[in-house]
């Protein structure tokens, strides 16, 4: 008979579990780059740890394996170590041209939410953030805190009405950036439109704040004359306080230099007194002593 062929009956598992082996591997790596990517700043190697759901070895090998790949591709992006940490960096090759885009001055751009907010303002001010969102029929916190940190509105005043809600109008800045000298000369609205936005600031003022337009529009003036009655009052009160200070100085100094002279002129009267009395003694005892000197001669 001729040579039998071995046949095993034991498949051959090695080339199985090393493919296993290396899909899992290219698995963990790239869940490390996705992650390395969407937190676009240094990761611990405790975070790829728990990305990955194993410890803190098996995250360091991972690590390890997608830096060293992406130092063999040299292409525009590098994984850098920084001691236990690992970043997703620009490789230093791409630096000229990256630096002429970030150097480049960005212009902030309005969106269509700010647009709109902006103009509302614009052609009602001073308005609250309440009648912008009446007229609006959605929420504009965002827009208007954006449209705050341009520079395009500002504060310029509190409502009275309950809440005391803040009031919004456009800026110096504002008239700048859309080429405009005063709001006199911004686009006349459509008749519609201007009656429109009207009505909504009316109606928001009747509803909300149980104001009327003029009401609102003096709120201002009133608030400010008010303060300024109030700073005139405690003025007045000040000036009271030290003119009744400066008085009640001067009549005491009155009345201290009243007893001064007083007590003089009693002083005075006293040495007075006794000058006399010691004059009339010193007279009495002069005719004594003469008559004593003259007897023995007698």
């Amino acid at each position: 008979m001729g040579e039998y062929e071995q046949i095993s009956l034991v498949p051959d598992l090695g080339g199985e579990i090393e493919e296993e082996d290396r899909i899992r591997k290219k698995e963990e790596e790239n869940l490390v780059e996705s992650l390395l990517f969407s937190l676009g700043r240094s990761v611990s190697v405790e975070e790829i740890a728990t990305c990955l759901n194993m410890g803190k070895d098996g995250a360091f090998l991972a690590a390890e394996r997608l830096r060293e790949r992406y130092e063999e591709r040299q292409e525009g992006l590098l994984i850098k170590k920084l001691e236990d940490r690992y970043q997703m960096v620009s490789h230093p090759k791409t630096y000229e041209g990256l630096i002429r885009v970030v150097k480049r001055p960005q212009r902030p751009v309005l969106s269509d939410v700010a647009l709109e907010t902006l103009s509302i303002i614009a052609y009602c001010q001073p308005i609250t953030k309440v009648e912008v969102e009446r007229i609006r029929g959605v929420k504009s916190d965002h827009a208007v805190n954006r449209l705050v940190e341009f520079g395009l509105i500002e504060e310029v005043g509190r409502l009275e009405a309950p809440g005391r809600p803040m009031l919004f109008a456009t800026t110096e800045e504002f008239l700048y950036r859309f080429g405009v000298n005063s709001l006199k000369d911004l686009p006349a609205l459509p008749e519609e439109v201007e009656k429109l936005l009207k009505e909504e600031v009316t109606e928001e003022l009747k509803d909300g704040f149980g104001l009327e337009p003029d009401e609102a529009g003096a709120t201002d003036e009133n608030t400010a004359e008010e303060e300024t009655a109030e700073e005139e009052t405690e003025e007045t009160a000040e000036e009271e306080t030290a003119e009744g200070e400066t008085a009640e100085g001067e009549t005491g100094e009155t009345a201290e230099e009243e007893i001064g002279e007083t007590a003089g002129e009693e002083i005075k009267e006293e040495q007075k007194e006794v000058f006399e009395e010691e004059l009339k003694n010193s007279t009495k005892e002069e005719p004594e002593e003469e008559a004593n000197a003259e007897s023995p001669e007698t």
